[in-house]
């Protein structure tokens, strides 16, 4: 069975509340870089492996330090969150880059040890190291003859 994504894609503001709607497209018509092309971070590039002792987790995030990321492994679920920023003190004539807050929710598909979860953020990629829970592993039974 796949876990299940989920992500806190742009559409999710247009697919809310009218009202909300309407508050976005105010505040990106009259905020300061209006003017400018941008794009909010609308996903997190994920892949999921495991084999019989860990999970593995990797995660595109150029430009996110280890400072604007959070990591949170509760009830089977992974939850990424953070911060991409955009430069300070730049007028953009054209931004076709990412930015802003994203939250990416991973669905475990065993058990794990949380007390044993790793993880390490290096050139852009985080990757997370999931320990299997030991009742969840595949055992060997041994079968006698009589």
């Amino acid at each position: 069975m796949l876990p299940a994504n989920r992500n806190n894609s742009a559409l999710t503001v247009w697919m809310a509340a009218p009202t909300n709607r309407l508050d976005r497209l105010f505040d990106s018509l009259f905020e300061e870089d209006a003017l400018n092309t941008r794009k909010e971070w609308s996903g997190v590039p994920v892949s999921l492996w495991r084999d019989q002792d860990n999970i593995y987790v990797e995660a595109d995030l150029p430009g996110v330090t280890e400072q604007d990321l959070e990591l949170t492994v509760h009830n089977g679920i992974l939850f990424i969150r953070g911060e991409r920023k955009a430069e300070a003190d730049r007028r953009y004539v054209y931004n076709g880059r990412a930015w802003g807050r994203f939250e990416r929710v991973i669905n475990l598909p065993e058990k794990v040890q949380t007390d044993g979860v790793q993880a390490e953020l290096s050139n852009g990629v985080l990757r997370v190291v999931l320990p299997v829970s030991p009742e969840t592993k595949p055992k060997n039974i041994s079968v006698k003859a009589k």
